[in-house]
């Protein structure tokens, strides 16, 4: 989707149909996270592992804005769009990466009395 949103900045309506398509699919975040946490890590400890998770999630919102505004420098003192790009492959890469963690995890085994 961010790739994708890469070539939706062509145009300025494009952008917007792009950032709305965004903006309206980020609330799931907030609805998926606790209840993810809770299938794979069990309610006795879902409040202390949603702590992890929120904050990861408060990072990236802190890292994501800095390496932006960092590439966008690059962009600009270049002249070549292309430095925007390498944001994308990281957050990509990081999507990946995520993508292996989450199949590789498995539920907890519920113990039998």
């Amino acid at each position: 989707v961010m790739a994708a949103f890469f070539w939706l900045a062509q145009t300025p309506g494009l952008f917007f149909l792009g950032a709305c398509w965004i903006g309206f699919n980020f609330g799931g975040n907030f609805a998926l996270f606790p209840a993810a946490t809770a299938d794979l890590f069990g309610n006795k400890n879902v409040g202390a592992n949603y702590g992890w998770v929120f904050t990861s999630y408060g990072v990236g919102g802190i890292v994501g804005p800095i390496l932006g505004g960092y590439f966008g420098d690059v962009a600009k003192a270049s002249g070549q769009l292309q430095a925007w790009l390498v944001p994308f492959l990281v957050a990509a890469g990081a999507c990946f990466v995520a993508t292996l963690l989450a199949i590789a995890l498995q539920p907890p085994r519920e113990e039998k009395s």
